[in-house]
């Protein structure tokens, strides 16, 4: 089996076939990206392509730094050529580029959890969809100061945008008025912000007259005033509507505190979002912000697809840094696979040792609080589609 990176000009027909027999479309619809990267899986030496995989390097925050992050999406196969190990060579051609070009951390959208920790992935986000009839809002005042962002005012979205992610997990980094609308006539989605130097924040909307909904597709905030703000902006339009729908709230998105349930007019349901994977544990380690409070501890990682991530990491922390030792044998505190890691590390859902215990693959052998220290909860949020 042959694994290479395509080209448009020598391989786009075969490439939009593996598309369309895999994501049900017409090939005739199929787009090359060849701005990302797309790999694939070669039979009939170099002859036949039977998978592919789409990798785009771009950066992600984590611990209020920017890292590089592999985001992977189109994975597909031929359904004839179905578990020959097409998928699992490309995988392979992607981790060993998304290396070279830096990248530390990957994350894909699984239609298979179970599926994708064979490769080493790990849900690290999950969200609520929330419809929230009006009267849920009656208790908050309505606010209209507020600005709509558009090819005038874009400079201040990403400062709005980067304030939020330094504060938060796992957010993509957006270049000036990368992924927001400033067009919002024209395309009919709206993003309004509050700015008034210390309170900050937006809320990107699509509104629905056929539903009687206002369709929330993003909401950012960096604290208690603004959000209020933004939920007030919101109740302006309770004249028209009859719903708001949050697309994709944190588990533990402080809307809910804000808005009343008393008369359960809230429904809410859960949803697995992207899936995360460590694609160099010491770097990801030594990018970590650790505790003030001194501490050590000793890892051990198992990765079945990256030999380089497997041994033992020592870390000792204090006054926020660690310093990170890589040893392949001796003792240590507690043994994860690479899907435990990337949950506990990236996810960050502030597990308990005892929550720990029931990770597939761990085991711990002495005291790993000062572990558990290290990766308290915090709010994973992103958005991106890929």
């Amino acid at each position: 089996m042959i694994t290479r990176r395509l080209q448009k000009d020598k391989d786009f027909q075969q490439f939009s076939e593996v598309s369309a027999s895999s994501f049900i479309h017409n090939s005739e619809e199929t787009t090359f990206d060849e701005n990302i990267d797309i790999f694939g899986a070669f039979i009939n030496d170099g002859k036949t392509l039977i998978s592919q995989i789409e990798c785009d390097c771009k950066e992600i925050w984590y611990c209020g730094k920017p890292i590089f992050c592999a985001a992977v999406g189109g994975v597909a196969s031929k359904p004839e050529y179905r578990r020959s190990g097409g998928v699992r060579e490309t995988f392979n051609a992607v981790f060993e580029h998304a290396l070279n070009k830096g990248a530390d951390i990957s994350i894909l959208y699984p239609f298979s959890s179970e599926y994708y920790r064979k490769f080493g992935y790990e849900t690290i986000f999950r969200y609520i969809f929330a419809e929230c009839s009006f009267k849920t809002f009656e208790k908050i005042d309505r606010f209209s100061d507020v600005t709509l962002l558009t090819q005038d005012n874009k400079d201040i979205i990403e400062k709005i945008y980067n304030s939020v992610a330094l504060k938060n997990n796992m957010m993509f980094a957006r270049p000036g008025a990368k992924n927001f609308c400033t067009t919002p006539y024209k395309e009919c989605t709206y993003t309004y912000f509050v700015n008034d130097g210390k309170s900050m924040g937006y809320v990107y909307l699509i509104p629905d007259r056929s539903k009687r909904t206002i369709n929330v597709e993003e909401i950012i905030f960096t604290d208690k005033i603004a959000l209020k703000r933004l939920l007030g902006f919101l109740r302006t339009y309770d004249g028209n509507y009859d719903f708001v729908n949050f697309n994709k709230l944190p588990v533990n998105s402080p809307v809910f505190e804000i808005i009343s349930d008393e008369n359960k007019l809230i429904k809410r349901s859960l949803f697995k979002g992207g899936a995360g994977r460590i694609l160099n544990v010491e770097n990801v380690l030594n990018a970590t912000v650790y505790p003030k409070e001194k501490g050590e501890f000793s890892l051990k990682i198992t990765d079945k697809q990256i030999e380089s991530n497997n041994g033992i990491f020592i870390v000792k922390y204090e006054n926020g840094k660690g310093s990170v030792r890589k040893t392949t044998v001796g003792d240590y505190d507690i043994s994860l696979d690479i899907c435990g890691a990337s949950r506990i590390i990236l996810g960050r859902e502030g597990l308990s040792e005892e929550d720990i215990n029931y990770i597939p693959n761990t085991q711990i052998n002495s005291d790993c609080s000062d572990f558990l220290k290290a990766f308290p909860k915090a709010t994973t949020i992103f958005y991106e589609d890929f």
